[in-house]
């Protein structure tokens, strides 16, 4: 029967494209796995890369306690050296002072670069801490998109089941319509099935004719409604030349009307 041919080969095509549509679903979902288990990696050599940092940073810091340490110890020197003590020359005492100075000098330089190499190693924390978060984030989105492939692959599923059902039923009454002999409850069985599915093709086919009537109907109501606002907007573009006349007159008049209220201000009460 030509309805069944027809109905078998639209059915076919769907479920065709529903399983390319699959397969390529299918083949994003791989793709989108293999960025997680990427970002998962990279989220695991970011935390070593945290962990080996943070380990740095104590060393540093008991390096740089030391130095402030040593620079405590020769600013106590150097004060205990301030005031020449009895019995030493004087040039010998400026020379121990002078070396003491130097020494505070070099403590502190020592410090400074202990700090910064403190501030550095702590730095280099905070950067792999940013890096832990950074793939942290790679993950979030990476695993959010496999899940939204999935309820889309999820989703085809049941259309895939209705059109290989159909696909079976006709088959079927293919082969009822076909045998031999024919048995005739079963025929009849067949053509109550034909007759209740074209009901619904015509139905279908109803509402579709209707719903493209009130596509129409609302599509030519938008249009008369445009023309009347176009119409609308050009009255007003020929109306606001006019309007601004009007507004620069007015700001012409009170202009005046201050100047002149100024120049009575100015002369005083009459009389």
């Amino acid at each position: 029967m030509p309805y069944l041919a027809q109905e078998t080969t639209r059915l076919q095509t769907a479920l065709q494209a529903v399983a390319a549509q699959q397969a390529a679903l299918t083949t994003q979902l791989t793709t989108q796995q293999q960025a997680v288990t990427a970002a998962q990696a990279q989220r695991t050599n970011a935390q070593s890369g945290v962990t080996q940092a943070q380990a740095r940073v104590a060393p540093l810091q008991a390096a740089a306690a030391a130095a402030d340490a040593k620079v405590a110890e020769a600013q106590q020197d150097l004060l205990d050296g301030s005031e020449p003590p009895q019995g030493i020359p004087p040039a010998t005492w400026r020379a121990r002072l002078a070396a003491l100075r130097k020494q505070l000098a070099l403590a502190q330089t020592a410090a400074t670069a202990a700090h910064a190499k403190v501030t550095e190693a702590q730095q280099g924390v905070a950067q792999a801490q940013a890096q832990v978060q950074a793939a942290d984030r790679q993950i979030a989105a990476a695993t959010a998109a496999v899940q939204a492939t999935q309820a889309a692959i999820a989703a085809f599923q049941p259309r895939r089941q209705e059109l290989q059902s159909a696909l079976s039923e006709i088959e079927r009454m293919n082969v009822e319509i076909t045998r031999d002999p024919m048995a005739r409850a079963t025929l009849q069985q067949v053509a109550a099935q034909l007759s209740a599915r074209t009901g619904t093709l015509e139905e279908s086919l109803l509402v579709t004719r209707f719903e493209l009537e009130d596509a129409e109907a609302l599509l030519a109501s938008s249009i008369t409604r445009r023309n009347e606002l176009t119409t609308l907007l050009a009255n007003l573009a020929t109306q606001i030349p006019e309007a601004e006349a009007q507004a620069a007159a007015a700001q012409e008049a009170l202009a005046a009307a201050e100047a002149e209220v100024t120049t009575l201000l100015q002369d005083g009460p009459l009389g």
